[in-house]
Parts: C-alpha cells; structure tokens; sequence
C-alpha cells in the first residue's frame, strides 16, 4: 500500500501582516521560533491534514492500525458503559435525554436516541469519566474518547456507514488530534501552561474525522476546522480542582466536532488560516511555537495509534508506573500492610506535580476524580488490596479507614531524573519501609499498557467484560458485542453496533 505523502513546498520568508499581527513563519511575540522544517506553499497546514483525510481508505491503512483500530473502539466502548452512572455523567446525560430533540444518534447504553452531537458529548464524557480511556503519551492526549464518539455519532446518523468507514475515520481522528497536540510548544509540559491537550485539539480532529464520514468537500472539510477552531478551548483547572467537568472536556470537543462538520456541510463557512494564521491554533494558544514537521512529516505513513497505551488501571497514566512498582512490592515481598511504617513516591516534575502535591489533599482526596490524581491514596490502595479496580473509586472507598491510614504515611518527592524516553509517563520510585527497618525499593520505567509493554488480548477482553458486566450486560451479550467490534470490517451497518450496547 502505498503511503500517502502531501505535496510539500517552502513557505516565502516576506513579512505578511494581517490583523496587525505577523504570520507565523516569522518569530513568535513571546520569542518562540517555528520550527519549520518542510513548509508548505499552501496558505495553512490544515490543507495538508485534509488532503490527508481525503485520500486515506480502508485499503491504504497498514493492517496494524486497522486492527489498532478495532482495539480502540472496544476499549471506548467497554469503559464508556461502566462509566454510564459516574457522577457528572449521570447529570449530564439525565439532561441531555430531558431537552429532547431529533433522536439521530443513541445515548450509549440506553435507547434514548437524541441529536448526533449532543450524543457524542455524553458519550464522550461516559468514555472519560472513570480515567480508564488509552493514552497517546507523547502528546498528552486521549484520543479515543474525543474520536470514537463523535465518529459513531455520524455513523448511526449518516445510513450507509460501515465498519470499514469507522476504522477509517477512527485512525485518522487519533492521528490528527496527537500530531495536533505534538507540534505545539515541543519540550513543554501542557499541564505547566494548563492546557488540556485532550480537549484542545480534540475539536478539530473530531472535525475532520467526522467530516469524513459525512463525505465532505475538500472546501467543507476545512471549513469543519475552522468552525471547530472558532470553539476550541480546554483547560486543566478541572484536574486541580477534582471538578466533575474534567470527565466532560472530551465530550465537549467531540460534539463541537460534529455539529462543526455538520454546520460546513449546510454552507456555513469557517476560518481558512486555522493552525498557521495570524491569529491561527499555535499562534493564539502557543505564542507561535511550534513544530511543523511533527505535524506533518509522515502523514500516511506513520499513524500515532502505533505509540497509544492502553490503561490497565482505571486512574491518572501518569500513576500507573507507581501502581507497577506498588503490585511489585507486594508481590515479592509478601509483609502484612500493618508492619509498613513509611512509604515514600518519587516522581518527576511532571507526575509529582499532578499527582503528588499537595500532600495534604492527595492523602485525602474528597472525590473520585481527586482520587484518580493521587499517587498517595493510588500507592495505599494498590499495596493494601493487591490491585486497582473500578471498585476502588467508589464514593465508598474513599473514606477506607485502612487506606487513609497508609496514605497518612506516605510522603512524596520530586526527582528531576525520573524523567520519560521521548516525553510521555515518567518512572517511579516506590520505597516502602516497615517498622523492623527494612526497605524495599522498586523503580519502574515502563508502564504496562505501553506499546513495548502492551496488554495480552486476554487482558483486554477481561477489561472489556469486566466494564460491560458493570454496566449490567450479561455475559453472552458483551461476548457478542465483543465480536461484532473485533469483526468490525465486515459490519455493513454501522447502527448495528449502539443497537447492541442496550442492556436486554
């Protein structure tokens, strides 16, 4: 199959000026270049993600990101409906169902049907709410939860889509929204300038993605970017705050996504300059630094679903090197919990930032999203019970009297050396010290889930049975759902899949 490769020119150096303002070929005003190794002769990079989109097809896919694709789609699918009753969900999707409107697209686990976008927010947000959603962990992005729900949004709309059709659109989402996410300020953390990357490059992506199954134009494709672009925000002082609309950011982009698609398909037009204009995505948000060829170089050839993790664990990626090192403690070693005097979690910047401090909340989180961003409640649970679950995030479990006695134990610690090959989860170093003094120390580096480490297809189908059981499916119907997303190429109606999702 061969790749498909953008037409590829360089950029005139001259000084443009619109809206007062330099494009960004010049130097960013916050002093940040771009680093535009391979520019186009095109007026913005948006035109060589759409081309891109446009002549991708099921048989120009490698076979590995196909089959990647049915993965995703399973594991959306299956953390989608344990999380249909978490908080914030609930509310979400109690008032979503009350407004009404043109029943286009199922409520994912229910048969109240209701306008495509507005069911790719609650479904969204269902796929994110419990944290247990893949990582692409060079880019800080999930990409399924934003992808996969604003796709089968259309595709239950749109007859005639396939199964075919949504692997399709499915890779190019998760491509689009981790090249987005990667040329943006390379080098920095998103989380130290607050951004939610999920989020923030979600609505384009989710655009395009859905754009493609609605068969846009090439002209309505990059109208869909700037109507998504018009909406996009996201920041991450949900995640500081443990506030619930953290689990709804995705949903937010992916429902954009959707009506930005379906809005360019009735005429309306967007901005054209979306990601190198004036006044474009990396200019706006990222004072013009950013990465050309991370967004471009390779489209078609190399797909970002190729690095994407997924979660054995339903907490914060960035947590599951400490919940490796705690399984690995225990194991080993075999003491009873009673005789453990301290536990210390180093981490770095990153992981000790997000998961780590304050102590004082993340010994005793007051939510279950607060729960997922703590290392000390995290570590505590994992050493006390021999594994994380969904159980374990349960108002409940909260208020554990023997979890919060650990937690009280346990300090944290930033060290600048655990840092990740290439960006993504940091390594931790877990010591546990008991009350006759000896330590135990354990450093991971690799989280399992990666894609060097990945899960067995025994594990991912007891994730996926193990979610769809708590959203009350009997066991042969998540064993038939299973295998209709496993043999999603050959599903000729794509409506058949939601149909399915209904507890009987």
């Amino acid at each position: 199959m061969k790749p498909f490769s953008p037409t590829r020119r360089r950029l005139a150096q001259g000084a443009i000026l619109a809206a007062g303002l330099s494009l960004g070929g010049a130097r960013a005003a916050g002093g940040g270049p771009v680093r535009d190794s391979a520019a186009s002769a095109r007026a913005d990079a948006i035109e060589d993600l759409v081309d891109y989109c446009l002549a991708t097809t099921y048989e120009s896919l490698p076979e590995a990101i196909a089959v990647i694709a049915k993965q995703q789609v399973l594991d959306t699918i299956g953390v989608a409906l344990a999380g249909y009753a978490a908080d914030g969900v609930r509310q979400l999707r109690e008032f979503t169902a009350a407004m009404g409107g043109r029943p286009e697209s199922r409520i994912w686990g229910s048969p109240v049907a209701v306008p495509a976008h507005e069911a790719a927010r609650v479904n969204g947000a269902m796929a994110h709410a419990l944290d247990y959603d893949d990582t692409h962990e060079k880019s800080y992005v999930h990409p399924s939860v934003i992808t996969i729900p604003a796709v089968l949004a259309v595709a239950e709309k749109r007859p005639g889509v396939t199964g075919r059709d949504i692997i399709v659109a499915t890779a190019l989402g998760t491509d689009l929204s981790c090249r987005l996410a990667m040329a943006a300020q390379p080098g920095v953390d998103p989380f130290k300038v607050g951004w939610h990357n999920t989020t923030v490059y979600g609505y384009i992506s989710s655009a395009l993605a859905a754009g493609k199954l609605l068969g846009l134009s090439r002209q309505q494709m990059i109208d869909a970017a700037g109507i998504a672009y018009h909406q996009a925000a996201g920041n991450a002082q949900a995640h500081v705050d443990g506030a619930l609309t953290k689990r709804m950011g995705p949903g937010f982009a992916g429902s954009a996504g959707v009506l930005a698609a379906q809005l360019a398909q009735s005429g309306v037009s967007g901005a054209r300059q979306v990601l190198e204009g004036p006044i474009g995505l990396y200019r706006q948000y990222h004072g013009g630094d950013y990465d050309r060829s991370r967004l471009l170089d390779g489209l078609g050839s190399h797909f970002a679903a190729a690095d994407l993790s997924f979660k054995p664990y339903p907490s914060c990626r960035g947590s599951h090197t400490a919940v490796d090192a705690a399984l690995a403690i225990r194991g080993q070693q075999g003491f009873p919990v009673s005789e453990i005097a301290a536990i210390t979690i180093q981490m770095g910047p990153g992981e000790y930032k997000l998961l780590g401090t304050p102590i004082e909340a993340k010994r005793r989180p007051r939510s279950n999203v607060q729960a997922q961003f703590s290392n000390p409640w995290i570590v505590a649970t994992t050493l006390l019970d021999g594994r994380l679950s969904l159980a374990d995030f349960s108002p409940a479990a909260l208020d554990r009297p023997e979890v919060l006695a650990l937690t009280a134990k346990t300090h944290t610690a930033l060290d600048a050396s655990l840092l990740a090959e290439g960006g993504g989860v940091g390594p931790t170093r877990l010591t546990v010290e008991l009350r006759d003094g000896r330590r135990y120390i354990q450093t991971v580096r690799t989280a399992k889930g990666e894609p060097n480490q990945p899960l067995s297809v025994a594990e991912f189908e007891q994730k996926f049975s193990d979610c769809a059981r708590s959203a009350g499916l009997a066991a042969g119907q998540a064993a038939a759902l299973m295998s209709t997303i496993l043999g999603l190429e050959r599903l000729t109606d794509a409506r058949a899949l939601t149909r399915q999702m209904i507890p009987a």
